[in-house]
């Protein structure tokens, strides 16, 4: 006896934003996203500033000068960006429809700002705010990433008192807590999300036809 088996119809890929405020870990949680899921695939921003010492060109951010980055402005290659901290970051355009309309799942690590934007201009992102467990928390991993001085750490933990209380604009919430957990509950919700009906149109047709 045999079996037919229902073949899901073709869609678009996912656009995920993860966001929070600096420290938080989105890079982190992207790799280990995508160490449990490799289907799962990452728009790499580009930025102005300049690389940390464990980052790799066209693997964590493409890093640009500021003349660079304004030539992509200019010429509509930045799908949307943001200022932090004296510095520019921007999601090249190109890369990122290729994949979505290949099918591909595709997680963004970008500023809250920048998931602001993209809310506006992509109305099917999905939006997930990555929490710390605590501002003190907070705190204690920008101090162990030891890549800024006070001044600059004192800028970043201010802006992310004002970006954590921007949480309540962004469809989901995950603590980060223990990355596994976490990157486990990420997973879930782009699971449910390619379970939406509008993810799944035409199902009906072929499950009636067999």
């Amino acid at each position: 006896m045999t079996t037919d088996t229902v073949v899901c119809p073709p869609r678009k890929g996912l656009l995920i934003c993860v966001s929070g405020p600096s420290g938080v870990g989105k890079g982190t949680m992207i790799r280990k996203i995508r160490e449990i899921d490799p289907c799962v695939a990452h728009s790499i921003s580009v930025t102005t500033r300049n690389p940390r010492r464990d980052e790799i060109e066209g693997v964590s951010y493409y890093f640009r000068s500021k003349e660079a980055f304004e030539q992509m402005l200019a010429s509509g290659e930045i799908l949307e960006h943001d200022s932090y901290c004296g510095n520019d970051y921007g999601t090249p355009r190109t890369p990122l429809a290729r994949m979505v309309e290949q099918g591909i799942d595709v997680v963004m690590d970008i500023t809250v700002p920048g998931s602001l934007s993209v809310m506006e201009n992509y109305p099917g992102v999905i939006t997930v705010f990555l929490m710390p467990p605590s501002y003190s928390e907070l705190r204690r991993r920008l101090m162990k990433r030891g890549t800024e001085d006070e001044t600059v750490m004192e800028l970043r933990m201010k802006k992310a008192r004002d970006e954590i209380r921007q949480c309540s604009l962004f469809q989901y919430v995950v603590v980060n807590d223990d990355l596994d957990t976490a990157a486990r509950r990420i997973l879930g919700i782009i699971e449910a999300e390619r379970c939406r009906y509008k993810n799944m149109k035409g199902i009906e047709d072929q499950v009636l036809a067999l």
